[in-house]
């Protein structure tokens, strides 16, 4: 769909949504200037592009009823006697490569690069594990990029390393090109900035683990949060707490993403056992690595003792022994 109104793509995506369509609009970062100051903000990458899962009548029924000004595109490769539609499969490949707004996706316009023919492959590991796409060269770029195509609408390339494909040949017949296992795929640096990624291991880890449905686990965003979980543990793998609370901070999201990944679990629990056993037994921090070890390793006795410490707790609890709660019943049940 095209809307016809300034920056107001956000809001028609939003819009179909509440009136039971399915709507996606790719994003990226752009620099603004706020107030003085220059912020990193997500914005349409593509101007006047929306687009809208459904049959033609309900989208077409859809473009009647919002008060928003859109329209229904008309395809270039019929002339505009055809709406635009784009396969379910194009759709869920493009969605995946673009949705995570990572500064290396570029987009193109479909005059702005000409497609060669080039090899079938698909992405082994990584954040785009099992897509397909062609391999091809942009200009002003000397890597390879994995091109996701829509026909006719945009293009979106994506910096890939070649060890981390396999070629699709003839008669179904795929053969590989130096394709490592997961774990040999992640080339992650160490960190820059380790409270920041140790937040954001603790975050992934949790989602997977107790946020995210068994029935969901198949979906585009399971595998994404996936990925990027293998390569948050990757920077922090190699950095050791000064303190023992800094050790336990790392520790605890460590072990949760070994057990989610399953990968080095006893090395991982071993390390966070240790770090339980510096902390002081009155650390609230403490409590919260047991709580999270009770249920990962299935040891009832842990979790009995910790309940028995919830009810000695003075009330009211203060912010902290609220959230620590919170989080027992969260996980617990």
């Amino acid at each position: 769909m095209g809307c016809t109104s300034s920056r107001k793509e956000l809001k028609v995506r939003d819009d179909a949504r509440r009136r039971g369509l399915q709507s996606f609009v790719p994003l990226k970062y752009e620099v603004k200037r706020t107030r003085g100051q220059q912020v990193r903000a997500l914005v349409p990458a593509i101007t006047g592009l929306v687009f809208v899962c459904g049959t033609l009548d309900e989208v077409k029924q859809y473009a009647q009823d919002t008060s928003y000004p859109v329209y229904l595109r008309k395809s270039t490769f019929s002339d505009k006697r055809d709406y635009l539609c784009v396969s379910l499969n194009a759709m869920n490949n493009f969605i995946a490569v673009t949705e995570n707004n990572e500064e290396h996706v570029t987009y193109f316009n479909p005059g702005e690069i000409t497609l060669r023919e080039g090899d079938q492959i698909r992405i082994r590991g990584g954040l785009y594990d099992g897509r397909e796409g062609v391999i091809m060269r942009v200009k002003g770029k000397r890597n390879r990029h994995l091109v996701v195509q829509i026909p006719g609408v945009i293009f979106a390339a994506v910096e890939m390393s070649p060890d981390m494909i396999e070629l699709k040949g003839n008669n179904g017949k795929e053969k590989e090109t130096k394709v490592k296992r997961n774990t040999e795929l992640v080339r992650e640096k160490p960190s820059k900035d380790i409270d920041k990624d140790k937040h954001l291991l603790f975050d992934l880890a949790h989602r997977l683990l107790f946020e995210i449905p068994d029935k969901y686990q198949n979906e585009n965003e399971y595998y994404l949060l996936l990925s990027e979980l293998r390569r948050t543990r990757q920077r922090l793998l190699t950095f050791r707490g000064y303190t023992p609370t800094s050790e336990a901070e790392l520790a605890l999201p460590l072990y949760m993403a070994a057990v989610q990944l399953k990968e080095s679990e006893q090395e991982s629990l071993l390390r966070l056992q240790k770090a339980i056993e510096s902390m002081k037994p009155t650390s609230l921090y403490r409590f919260k690595c047991q709580l999270f070890l009770a249920v990962l390793s299935h040891d009832a006795a842990l979790l009995s003792s910790l309940q028995e410490a919830i009810a000695s707790w003075p009330k009211p609890y203060s912010l902290h022994q609220q959230a620590l709660v919170a989080e027992f019943q969260n996980i617990v049940g």
